[in-house]
């Protein structure tokens, strides 16, 4: 795959503003090249030794409640719907906690069933509702994965690993299309994570970490990440506003509102700039 990406990006890519990273010097296909070659260093360590979590399976990745169709009478599934993103490979690529069991906040170790922090009696109405609304996504989590464990043993055996594999797939997840995805960020994210995490889950104690950044790409790619938290926090700020949104579509009757609203927070967002500086980049993104 990445052979295949370089060759693209030989071919096809060209230079491009990224203001995210820099404000003067435009993101060059030689630095998607250089970062490939650094995944294809890092690849064959990626990949885990057990027999079970290599062998093929199909895998349906979008299974959510909208997608599943059951009886209503005897709650048994009578159709699975939206199969167009269904692929067979390796089950250490595909194993995950489906999206309509996915707690996506903290999930305790073990198989105790989560229950009310201590205090629960003093906090606020609010609190509550939101600490029941956790707990119910968490035991929902956690019966999926009691489930699997009892059920489905193989997929279990990747599972229960699915924090450490979630770092060795990262990087493989994201170099089809990197350049043309914008995904220059992510994939070097994902790298810089293996790194930092490489005694965990390399695969001897001899194997010393392939992957080499030099000082300057580390802090330019803290900035970049910098930049963009920033920013994505006050997307937020204006989606939980109303301002934005959540989906970016508005009715034709609230699209005036819509739109001289936005104009009127892209001046808040541009006054928030520390300096001149930031206050032009801002200005790009």
């Amino acid at each position: 795959m990445a052979k295949n990406e370089m060759k693209w990006i030989h071919t096809h890519a060209n230079p491009r503003s990224n203001y995210y990273r820099s404000m003067n010097d435009p993101e060059l296909p030689n630095d998607a090249v250089s970062l490939l070659l650094e995944y294809m260093k890092a690849v064959p360590h990626l990949v885990p030794r057990g027999h079970e979590s290599k062998a093929n399976v199909l895998w349906h990745p979008d299974l959510h409640l909208d997608n599943v169709f059951v009886d209503p009478t005897t709650c048994n599934i009578t159709c699975i719907v939206d199969w167009q993103g269904a692929t067979v490979a390796p089950l250490f690529y595909h194993s995950c906690v489906p999206r309509m069991f996915r707690h996506d906040g903290p999930v305790r170790e073990g198989w105790d069933i989560p229950a009310r922090p201590e205090n629960f009696d003093t906090l606020s109405e609010y609190e509550k509702k939101n600490v029941d609304e956790d707990l119910e996504k968490e035991i929902l989590h956690k019966f999926y994965e009691a489930m699997v464990n009892k059920r489905a043993p193989r997929h279990w055996t990747v599972l229960e690993q699915l924090k450490d594999i979630q770092l060795k797939r990262n990087p493989t997840w994201l170099v089809t299309g990197v350049w043309e995805n914008r995904d220059l960020f992510f994939l070097r994210h994902s790298l810089f994570a293996v790194a930092a995490h490489w005694e965990r889950i390399r695969l001897d104690e001899d194997t010393e970490c392939p992957l080499e950044f030099s000082k300057e790409e580390r802090e330019r790619h803290l900035k970049e990440d910098e930049n963009m938290a920033g920013v994505g926090q006050m997307l937020r700020i204006f989606r939980d506003q109303g301002v934005l949104p959540v989906d970016g579509m508005v009715i034709p009757e609230d699209y005036e509102a819509a739109k001289a609203n936005c104009e009127k927070f892209k001046h808040v967002f541009l006054n928030s700039a520390s300096d001149q500086k930031e206050r032009e980049l801002f200005s790009k993104l």
